[in-house]
């Protein structure tokens, strides 16, 4: 089940993705980023998929999380917690670039193809890909 606290929030950073020309984990904006858990200012911007390829596609689409320190390295150090996190964050993801594709026209089973092109893997059980 998406939280939706969590999937308002990838909405709002997908839209950010749109809006931004140029792609960036830099620090211009630092001071500005909160933490989405905690609040507090100067927060990290985690991609939620990463490696290579996968960081530049969370950059190019939104899927990035702000975090303060702590939690950026609880996810990073995958810890039981951390590791939830993680999974919470890749299937909130998921389902609202798959609802963004919907709202478009696109078919669910469309859409879930489209985002196995991009990501190569599904995180919602829910879904089967063909």
């Amino acid at each position: 089940m998406i939280d939706e606290k969590y999937y308002l929030y990838a909405v709002e950073q997908m839209d950010r993705a749109v809006r931004e020309k140029k792609k960036y984990n830099g620090w211009e904006d630092k001071p500005e980023r909160i933490c989405f858990y905690t609040g507090r200012p100067y927060a990290e911007r985690h991609e939620v998929f990463y490696g290579s390829a996968k960081r530049e596609i969370s950059r190019d689409h939104g899927f990035q999380v702000d975090l303060c320190n702590e939690r950026h390295d609880e996810i990073h150090k995958s810890t039981l917690r951390g590791k939830a996190e993680s999974q919470k964050w890749r299937e909130t993801y998921e389902r609202a670039y798959i609802d963004r594709l919907i709202d478009e026209g696109a078919s669910e089973e469309d859409a879930l193809e489209s985002w196995m092109r991009l990501i190569g893997r599904n995180y919602i059980q829910e879904l089967t890909p063909k």
